[in-house]
Order: structure tokens, then C-alpha cells, then sequence
């Protein structure tokens, strides 16, 4: 953000904050009086102390019978909710092959979400427990398996202890974070020998993926772009694009579960994930030092609420189709590039992600810090910024950076 604020300060247009109001009142109907007539006891016409004895005992025969019949119709009622419970836990068909996963390095409760999600187990808790129970958490093996839908605990774990042969002859995928799309397609084409051309075009199909990957809802251009999750991964051999892709998805969704994704504040902002993702990969390219990110994620908040255009420089080296500073300092004229990406020309965030954002970055941008910071600027060589609440103390931020590393003004 420290290219060019010194040139301009606010833009107040594009407001991002809405509000709702709901305001009802009921008031329950009360009959006039308030009493009932004396010796009615709520019956019209009939009073009990004139019953005689065989109308008193048939009544409470009725009552019984009454009783009975509507205890039958709890009793029932609940037997066709836990019927249907049941059946919603584990809406599968079972004996039907499906080919999964393991990655390397993953932990039981990922192990567990990725077998639900193929309907192998039915409830990943049991699962992980029993894993624990055995005392086999270190002996669950990576790799590409054939399993069965509805297979029992016991024989998913033995299926595991015993590994799989494709882990051995696979290729070892390194996806760093922070790389761009096309950046991975190199990777994936450099490690597994899959065409990185290939890759993007499978890439941009997201459609094809949202049946199983709803988090894909809403996304930019049809692209995978910020969803493709930054880790080392082993690719068995003789893979596929939309192997290693779906390899890649299944990774985010196990870290945003595993992490405890909260997006409550995200939708009191009327944000969605894929704002979050947007966001969280603004703050993987701005920021190098761990405990920066919420307080980048804070300045960015602060300036959507205000209407402010964002103005972080990392999205005009996406819009202009680079991985990332090095070798080319931003010009006057790359900031007036004409991109949905260009946040120092349009006034909300960029059209989609411009990275693939580590869970660190994805969890800032869903709870940034509570701060008043509207501006960070470049502090030192160790990548550590200055934050600063008022135009002004970025007036000498910036001009203590320009000092800090010979750049002209």
C-alpha cells in the first residue's frame, strides 16, 4: 500500500456497510371477564358433580384411552425422527467402490473427513476414536486408495496400517504459498508430468467441482484461483489434472475444518468465503511476518467500511500477469491498469483471489484484529510494516521508507 497513498488519501465512494432493522409486536387475545361461569369448570352444559358413578367411570376410561392414544403418538413420532437421523448420517449406498486420497502428513481428524466425505465411514468422531483406541495414529499411511462405502472402522484402519504401493512410486508436488495458478500449473507439470497447460484449463472449470465442493459457490471467472491448497503433497503416478485438483480442494476443505473457519463476522460484514479466500490471499502476498496478518486484515476491513479503495500493490502485479515484485518496482503507469484486480482504480476487493492463501492467512482475514489502522507501510528489510491510524502518521511512514530503501519520490 505504500506506492502511491502519499498522493492521494480518501475516496468515499462504495460504502460497504448495510444494516437491518426488524422491529414486531404481538398482542394475545383475552376474553372480556375473564372468569368462568360458576360450577362450568371449563365445560359448557356439563358439571361433573352431577354425573353419576357409571358416567364418572366411563369418563376416566375416556381419559385413559386418551392418554394412551397420544403416548403412542409420541412414542411413534420420535421413532420416525431417529429413523430419520439415522438415515441422514449415513445416506449412502453401501459395497460401492470409491478411489481416495491420504496425503502426506495428514492427521487422523483429516483422515476422517476425507473418508466421510466418500462415504467409507459414517461418523468421523467414532472413526477418530477407534483410530486412538488401537493406539495406530502414526500408523495410518499416505497414499491412493481403492475403498468401499459402509466398510466398518476396523477393516478402514487395517486398510491403512497396510499402505498403499502407489505412495512409493508417486511424485512429491510442493505447493508454496502464495503462488498463482498458472505458478502451480508449473509445479504440477515439473513434479507429475502433467501439461501445465492441461492444468489451467482443468483449472477453470470450478462448475465441474461444485457439486462436491460447495465452498466453490460464487467464484471469478469459473477459476480454482486461491482454493488450490499451498502444501507437499505425494501424487501417485500416472495422475491426472483433475486427480491432482481434487486432491488440492480436499486439502481446503480439511484445513478450514480442521481450523474452525468462523465466518460469523464475515457475514455481519456481508462477506461470504469467497470474499475471505479473496481477502486472506491479498494478506499471504502483503505480508511476511506471522503476526502481521490480522493487522493487515484489520486495515482492510477499516478501508471497505469507510468506502476507501484498498489500494494493496500485490493485486496490481496480479493484474499485470506477475508472480510477485521481484525485478520489476511498480510504475506510475501499472497502477492505472484497467483490471477488475486493480484495487487502486476500482472500489471494493479485486474480482477474485490472487493467490493460493495458507490457513494462517484464511483465519486473518475471517477475524482480523480490532484496530483503528486505515494505512501499513514497508518498515524494514525483515519485511515488518508500519501501521498507521491517521494520513499523517503515513505521511512519515512513507517517508521514512523512502529513506530506509533509496527510493526516490
Amino acid at each position: 500500500m505504500h506506492m502511491s497513498e502519499y498522493r492521494r488519501k480518501h475516496n468515499s465512494t462504495g460504502h460497504t456497510s448495510r444494516s437491518r432493522y426488524r422491529s414486531d409486536a404481538t398482542s394475545p387475545y383475552r376474553g372480556e371477564g375473564g372468569e368462568q361461569p360458576s360450577g362450568s369448570h371449563g365445560y359448557v352444559g356439563y358439571s361433573l358433580e352431577n354425573r353419576t358413578p357409571k358416567q364418572k367411570s366411563a369418563f376416566s376410561v375416556l381419559k385413559v384411552a386418551i392418554a394412551v392414544v397420544v403416548l403412542v403418538v409420541v412414542i411413534f413420532g420420535c421413532y420416525k425422527l431417529i429413523q430419520t437421523l439415522a438415515l441422514s448420517d449415513s445416506d449412502v449406498i453401501p459395497g460401492v467402490e470409491v478411489s481416495l486420497y491420504i496425503p502426506e502428513g495428514a492427521t487422523t481428524s483429516e483422515i476422517a473427513t476425507i473418508l466421510k466425505d466418500k462415504g467409507v465411514i459414517s461418523n468421523k468422531d467414532k472413526f477418530v476414536k477407534k483410530v486412538r483406541e488401537l493406539g495406530v495414529e502414526s500408523q495410518l499411511l499416505p497414499g491412493k486408495y481403492t475403498l468401499t462405502t459402509g466398510m466398518s472402522d476396523e477393516d478402514v484402519i487395517r486398510a491403512l496400517r497396510a499402505g498403499d504401493a502407489s505412495v512409493v512410486e508417486g511424485n512429491k508436488l510442493t505447493i508454496a504459498e502464495g503462488l498463482t495458478l498458472e505458478s502451480t500449473a508449473i509445479r504440477v507439470e515439473e513434479a507429475c508430468g502433467i501439461p501445465a497447460a492441461d492444468f489451467i484449463a482443468e483449472a477453470y472449470t470450478a462448475d465441474k467441482y461444485l457439486a462436491d465442493y460447495p465452498f466453490l459457490e460464487g467464484v471469478y471467472n469459473n477459476s480454482l484461483e486461491g482454493f488450490l491448497y499451498p502444501k507437499t503433497y505425494m501424487i501417485p503416478e500416472d495422475s491426472d489434472a483433475e486427480y491432482v485438483i481434487r486432491v488440492l480442494l480436499d486439502q481446503f476443505r480439511i484445513e478450514t475444518e480442521n481450523a474452525g473457519l468462523d465466518l460469523t463476522l464475515a457475514a455481519e460484514k456481508n462477506l461470504n468465503l469467497n470474499d475471505i479466500v479473496i481477502i486472506a490471499s491479498m494478506i499471504e502476498k502483503e505480508v511476511l511476518v506471522e503476526e502481521e496478518r490480522p493487522l493487515v486484515g484489520s486495515v482492510i476491513y477499516n478501508r471497505l467500511h469507510e468506502g476507501m479503495r484498498l489500494q494493496i500493490c500485490a493485486t496490481v502485479v496480479y493484474a499485470i500477469g506477475l508472480e510477485d515484485y521481484d525485478g520489476h518496482p511498480l510504475l506510475e503507469s501499472d497502477l492505472e491498469v484497467d483490471s477488475p484486480y486493480n484495487t487502486y482504480l476500482i472500489d471494493s476487493l479485486p474480482a477474485g483471489p490472487i493467490c493460493s492463501p495458507r490457513i494462517e492467512s484464511i483465519m486473518a482475514a475471517a477475524n482480523p484484529a480490532t484496530t483503528d489502522y486505515f494505512y501499513y507501510v514497508l518498515a524494514s528489510a525483515e519485511g515488518t510494516h508500519a501501521f498507521c491510524a491517521t494520513y499523517e502518521e503515513f505521511e512519515v511512514a512513507n517517508a521514512a521508507y523512502h529513506e530506509l530503501f533509496n527510493v526516490p519520490n
